[in-house]
């Protein structure tokens, strides 16, 4: 389908002028051509937004991290990200994979705008819902490229911009979940509320699993199908013990989100008794919906989180690895903490013995 066309008025120019002019010492790192390619996108988006919909409240979202190509505003309560290019010759635009993984980045939609100076026009090629970008059918249409960005085919955009504007006036923002960030020590460590496994709220308690108690989403580890390759391939482990010399395994699966296109990691928890009292558990980090975890995945934990006794162990995947594991052995009633991250995303898990 041929994109929605707006033509730009000698006084859209003169705005964008004015726009750019001043903005130019607060984006110091985008060069003014392109602020004013934004100011001229923003303006004619708007214009072709207000004239379907002339009660509809539309601001500069300031608080998203302006960058080459992309500017944010809002409708209403929705982050809008404008990606704005002056001349689309290809059948597909490349973005930043910050877009989509950042929580300063993030919107709730996405709309490709292209501006054409000189024939005074802006063309609308559509939109993208930040919840259906990575689903299965659509995942081997993205192409990472080695610079960092995303390769979007223009048939992923919805071109329908009626449909925008129902969605904008009849969902709740919450409808479409952005990644949160969770501030600890001081760092922000970003994690997916997509991911199937969010950062825990309440303990859990190993202990209840010897009596066969077990917590919402574990589930007995050799119920997981493929959740353990065969011929292992371990990273840096300070333990290469088996899992089936413990009697107590279960699995949690959990995802980065978009961040690792939504594949599937099992988290397994193992446990046994030794004979001074204390319990032994092995944590391991399991791919599920791939042969090899991705190279630098980190498994690290905690022992005494948040006491001065605190003392922390970790594990890196290494490339073509398909298991990292980590073991200790502590008293009962004593508490752990294992942090599953990647890049800038973090899920953690908190636990008692």
């Amino acid at each position: 389908m041929s994109p929605k066309t707006v033509w730009l008025e000698p006084e859209d120019f003169d705005e964008a002028r004015v726009i750019s002019e001043a903005n130019v010492s607060q984006f110091s790192d985008i060069s003014p051509w392109q602020i004013y390619l934004h100011a001229l996108a923003q303006l004619g988006f708007t214009k072709y937004v207000k004239e379907r919909s002339p009660n509809i409240k539309i601001k500069t979202d300031n608080s998203a991290n302006a960058i080459d190509d992309v500017f944010y505003i809002k409708i209403g309560e929705f982050r809008l990200c404008l990606i704005t290019v002056d001349n689309l010759i290809f059948d597909f635009v490349l973005v930043p994979t910050k877009l989509f993984s950042s929580t300063e980045n993030a919107a709730h939609f996405y709309v490709l705008l292209e501006v054409l100076e000189e024939e005074e026009k802006l063309n609308i090629h559509g939109f993208l819902r930040y919840d259906e970008l990575f689903k299965d059918s659509q995942t081997p249409n993205f192409q990472s490229q080695p610079d960092g960005s995303y390769q979007l085919p223009l048939s992923l955009f919805d071109p329908e911009l009626n449909n925008l504007l129902v969605y904008t006036r009849f969902l709740s923002p919450s409808a479409i979940k952005l990644p949160v960030a969770v501030t600890s020590n001081n760092t922000v460590q970003e994690t997916f509320t997509q991911a199937k496994t969010k950062v825990g709220k309440a303990l859990v308690n190993l202990g209840k699993w010897w009596d066969r108690i077990f917590e919402e989403g574990w589930q007995p580890t050799d119920s997981i199908e493929n959740a353990i390759p065969n011929n292992l391939t371990w990273g840096y482990v300070r333990s290469r013990k088996e899992s089936n010399n413990f009697p107590i395994s279960q699995t949690k699966l959990f995802d980065f989100g978009l961040l690792l296109q939504n594949k599937s990691l099992a988290l397994i928890v193992n446990l046994k008794k030794e004979e001074n009292l204390e319990q032994s558990v092995l944590v391991q980090i399991l791919p599920h919906d791939a042969q090899y975890l991705p190279s630098g995945l980190k498994l690290k934990i905690t022992l005494h989180p948040n006491t001065p006794d605190s003392i922390s162990q970790e594990v890196t995947a290494r490339q073509a690895d398909n298991a990292i594991q980590l073991e200790f052995s502590e008293a009962p009633g004593q508490q752990f903490k294992v942090e599953v991250s990647y890049q800038n995303a973090v899920v953690t898990e908190e636990f008692v013995l």
